[in-house]
């Protein structure tokens, strides 16, 4: 796919850093269908036959046609699809040699290899048994050193840190790209499926659903083919502000950075209180519409008070954060476009309690799902959180969990940098496999195990009705991190070389029982 339209969406500004950007490039766009399937064909092993390879430009760092966007469309099902870049705008290598701040490449055969080729989110794998080892060596936008090519299949890159950080013989993987981009848009959707759909490379996001209702995904494949070890440098498939019910049967996801899975909507943040009835809220980043009728959570603390939205509107935007510099193709920086919030002016059905000002936090319930379901399902080479739960209403069963940075299971709110929630209650986690899970800290020296409970800005028990059990824990220093938490039951699982079993802090939680047929040792955390 060569040719393009130019649309107009606020849908991708979704990151800070990409800045308010109105217009998307797309390969083919969808628009208002109802009861249509896009169906390709399928080979002997049960592949899809059918591949959709967008243009994937040389240029590092640049944003890419998105290859399909889909918009206001009701039971709209794609099966038996596949969709990659071409070329690649990802690499893999062995390292054949470490001096003082240069590291050379030899580039695995079929892979992209050329001068000036971005190195962008590189991470490092043990090539025995391609498994992703430490934290990530080079991250998005900011990292502008790029290799130069000086063998057939040599490339060489400059940098102390990354130098450092690696040995020969080690595996590498990088990227062209490392910015917030959609390969493939589906926003205000009613009835998605996905059933035998396969991303073999991307230059971003893979999959955004926003603003949907109802997803069922069978055999949703995110995986590197061949030499690759890398899907794409950003996260495989993120719901956003999505409600209904949500299903993902034997899905596979496998070599991304950040998050596997990603599952959240925005706090609203209160700016002014006209009258009791009435608030001027802002929320960060992509407008998206509230549903009259829907309750809001009104937190006073630990504390929640329910309140029911009458009317809403968005009365305009605002500047959240500087505009960010970042590199443009050529290498040289330029100014980035600042980050907006969106206004809303909500009625709500009773007066607001007095504790309501500036400053207070919400969450719509029509931006969360009524409930996720995730079954049978792989996550592999996470350089993130295999999957990142702000949700309630969660079922996790017979999932496996390997070689992840973060949290094989990452649930609870993150505050301070996005602003993203809700938090995790009524979830149920059992009959998975964490192996070798939590090597890298996500938030400062949180979010590190198998199974992390944790809400970021937060120091309440507002993820509550937790059950984990009949687990297996291998070869990881933490198995469950409990904070912020309450009404959590821990029982019935199996470790192996698992350094701290039960990390629990008691100042922010309460109610926690730990039921296991095995001897093991908890650290309870006093601080």
């Amino acid at each position: 796919l060569k040719e393009y339209v130019t649309i107009i969406t606020d849908s991708i500004a979704h990151d800070d850093g990409c800045g308010d950007i109105c217009e998307k490039q797309c390969h083919l766009v969808v628009r208002g269908l109802e009861g249509v399937s896009l169906v390709g064909t399928v080979l002997e092993d049960g592949r899809p036959g059918t591949v959709l390879a967008g243009d994937g430009a040389e240029a590092p760092d640049t944003l890419l046609p998105s290859i399909l966007w889909v918009e206001s469309s009701e039971g709209l099902s794609l099966r038996n699809l596949a969709f990659t870049r071409d070329p690649e705008t990802a690499s893999a290598g062995v390292v054949r040699s470490v001096r003082d701040d240069t590291v050379q490449v030899e580039v695995f055969q079929g892979l992209p290899c050329h001068d000036r080729m971005g190195a962008y989110c590189m991470n490092r794998f043990r090539l025995q048994e391609r498994r992703l080892m430490g934290a990530s060596l080079t991250y998005g936008f900011g990292f502008d050193t790029r290799f130069r090519q000086v063998g057939s299949r040599l490339l060489e890159l400059t940098d102390r840190t990354v130098a450092q950080s690696v040995s020969k013989g080690d595996g590498l993987s990088w990227h062209q790209s490392g910015r917030t981009d959609f390969q493939l848009f589906f926003g205000d959707c009613t009835g998605l499926v996905f059933d035998n759909v396969r991303v073999y490379n991307t230059n971003s996001f893979a999959i955004l659903t926003e603003d949907c209702r109802d997803i069922v995904a069978n055999r949703l494949i995110l995986k590197p083919r061949g030499n690759q070890f890398f899907t794409g440098p950003r996260d495989g498939w993120k719901i956003y502000r999505c409600t209904g019910r949500i299903s993902l049967m034997d899905c596979h996801i496998e070599g991304v950075r950040m998050d596997g899975q990603n599952v959240h909507s925005n706090f609203m943040t209160v700016e002014e209180v006209p009258d009791p009835y009435t608030v001027l809220c802002s929320c960060r980043y992509a407008p998206t519409p509230l549903t009259s009728g829907t309750v809001m959570e009104i937190y006073d603390g630990a504390r929640i008070v329910e309140r029911i939205i009458t009317s809403w509107k968005v009365v305009g935007r605002a500047e959240i954060v500087k505009a960010v510099t970042m590199p443009d193709s050529a290498g040289a920086v330029v100014p980035g476009r600042p980050n907006l919030s969106t206004r809303y002016l909500l009625t709500f059905e009773e007066r607001l309690e007095p504790f309501t000002g500036k400053g207070t936090l919400m969450t719509p319930r029509c931006w969360e799902p009524e409930s996720y379901i995730c079954r049978d399902s792989d996550f592999l080479n996470i350089a993130g959180a295999g999957q990142l739960l702000r949700v309630g209403d969660v079922v996790i069963e017979g999932c496996t969990y390997r070689n992840v940075m973060n949290a094989g299971i990452l649930m609870g709110a993150e505050r301070d940098v996005h602003g993203e929630g809700g938090h995790a209650v009524n979830v149920a986690i059992t009959e998975c496999l964490f192996e070798n899970c939590g090597f890298r800290p996500r938030y400062g020296k949180m979010g590190a195990a198998c199974i992390a409970v944790t809400s970021q800005g937060f120091h309440e028990p507002l993820n509550r009705k937790i059950r984990i059990e009949g687990n297996r824990f291998r070869n990881s220093e933490v198995a469950v991190e409990v904070r912020d938490a309450g009404d959590v039951l821990i029982r019935d699982n199996h470790y192996e070389n698992i350094g701290i079993p039960h990390l629990i802090e008691l100042e922010t939680t309460e109610g926690i029982r730990i039921e296991e047929l095995e001897t093991t040792e908890g650290i309870r955390m006093d601080r």
